[in-house]
């Protein structure tokens, strides 16, 4: 009898450990003890109107905790489960592909990053519309409210179904869905749930499992053309053809177009050149150079795995070429010191590693 009992419990362990592991696909399905994030507040869950569902308080401010750290480390545990830091309350060491709103809620300047709620105030500069803002552009029935804050996800936010008001609804479920497979289908299996609308394919791409903290050319988020109409959503005029220009001289650098396979682009990343005896040196592929993760190329087909190349005259320049998401140390959320690059000037990097001609 006893040795049934053994086995019985044996048996349900393994079971129940098999439910709570992610599948090796699934690595940002949260897992791990319920009240890490659902028992930050003391009484969390308010009480619910007459026939309504009880409402969760706190919604914004919830995801900005869960993300925080208060220390320099830019990803914490959190009841068993690995949590990205996008907000360091101290100098942040090593920060994460998007960047860090610690930058932004420093009073560094309203230009160091976006102003959400429960990090910094609203913004006053662009007069609490986001810059650029094209209502056509913007695919969601709602579309986006200056009156009130920008917020993580949700209409007002980049996460999430922006076609729902309310951040926390707008991403519910999420965090615990199947997202092993990255189609744009749901918020879960849009990259890092940045969905859009239901009635728009979410943005599809390949998630490093260490959201870029320890990036290289062959460790790094791979990304589509598609993060490009997302950003479009809230600065559509920065993406519109007749607010850029239809060829060069630019008004505004282009965005959704090929890295060129001629001129100084074919030295693109020019530090680092592909390996004599690389397979990349084939006199008929000089189209082929070293990805920098500096300056983040979109890819026509996400690949299957980070790839160390960059192919001319087919990767794309989008946005995250040159900005980072969140927020950074730099104007205009920018990768590099703008104001350090002096065309001219020999220098590396920032520019350069794209317009190589330019710093000699």
């Amino acid at each position: 009898m006893k040795r049934q009992i053994t086995l019985i419990l044996t048996i349900l362990s393994l079971c129940i450990l098999f439910i709570l592991q992610p599948s090796k696909n699934s690595s940002a399905v949260v897992t791990g003890d319920c009240e890490a994030c659902h028992g930050l507040y003391p009484g969390m869950m308010e009480e619910a109107e007459p026939g309504k569902p009880p409402q969760y308080v706190l919604k914004n401010v919830l995801c900005v905790n869960c993300h925080s750290n208060a220390d320099r480390d830019t990803i914490k545990m959190l009841g068993g489960a690995r949590v990205p830091v996008v907000y360091n309350t101290v100098s942040p060491v090593r920060p994460l592909a998007g960047g860090n709103f610690h930058y932004v809620a420093k009073d560094f300047g309203e230009r160091k990053g976006h102003n959400v709620e429960a990090v910094t105030s609203m913004d006053d500069r662009f007069k609490r519309a986001p810059p650029g803002y094209d209502r056509l552009a913007d695919p969601s029935i709602i579309g986006y409210n200056p009156e009130k804050p920008l917020k993580c996800a949700g209409s007002n936010g980049c996460h999430g179904n922006r076609n729902v008001e309310d951040p926390f609804d707008s991403i519910m479920g999420a965090h615990h869905a199947d997202d092993s497979i990255i189609d744009g289908s749901t918020t879960a299996r849009s990259y890092r749930f940045l969905k859009n609308t239901n009635n728009v394919k979410g943005v599809v791409g390949l998630e490093d499992d260490e959201w870029n903290q320890n990036r290289t050319s062959k460790k790094h988020n791979e990304y589509s053309a598609s993060i490009d109409l997302l950003c479009a959503s809230c600065h559509g005029n920065f993406h519109s053809k007749n607010k850029t220009g239809k060829e060069s001289p630019w008004f505004r650098h282009p965005t959704d177009i090929v890295l060129p396979k001629s001129g100084e682009y074919t030295s693109y990343n020019p530090d680092v050149p592909p390996p004599l005896g690389n397979e990349s040196q084939r006199p008929d592929r000089p189209d082929i150079r070293i990805y920098s993760p500096d300056a983040p190329v979109g890819r026509e087909k996400v690949p299957k795995s980070p790839s160390d190349e960059i192919k001319l005259g087919e990767d794309i320049v989008i946005c995250l070429s040159c900005h980072v998401a969140h927020s950074g140390p730099y104007e205009s959320i920018l990768r590099w010191d703008y104001e350090a690059i002096i065309a001219g000037e020999e220098g590396k990097g920032g520019c350069f590693i794209c317009h190589t001609g330019k710093g000699e």
